[in-house]
């Protein structure tokens, strides 16, 4: 399982076009890919920062998210200032979701998935081993 926040600052006067954008996003999302779990978008208290929940079945489902066609066919960079990804582990008995796992390349993975873990990196903190 991969469990994300994405911590999204939006750029002055793009609110209304992020929305849209995200709109679409989680139609297709949610219509067009297995393996999602969540799929979530919040207006944060701080103007122009929005959050994401996002959680899918394995990272590769992640990885197949962030390099589908409706992903990569708009202008994040137009709207988005900066983004930070933040990866989430479940606290037992208190969240129905399975622990993050940062899974193992295998040989037989496309070019796509060898960047996708280039460019988003599991990263699972020492301390959630002790609270698993």
């Amino acid at each position: 399982m991969a469990t994300l926040l994405a911590h999204i600052e939006i750029k002055v006067g793009q609110e209304a076009t992020f929305e849209e954008i995200m709109a679409d996003m989680v139609e297709r999302t949610l219509k067009e890919e297995l393996g999602v779990l969540r799929y979530e978008y919040y207006k944060g208290q701080q103007e122009n920062f929005y959050y994401c929940l996002l959680s899918f079945s394995d990272k590769w489902a992640f990885y197949q998210h962030q390099n589908s066609d409706h992903h990569e066919g708009h202008d994040f960079g137009s709207v988005i200032k900066s983004i930070r990804l933040e990866y989430l582990d479940p606290v037992s008995d208190a969240n129905p979701l399975n622990p993050t796992v940062d899974a193992p390349l295998t040989a037989d993975m496309d070019e796509q998935m060898h960047r996708a873990q280039i460019l988003y990196p599991i990263d699972i903190a020492n301390w959630w081993q002790k609270r698993r």
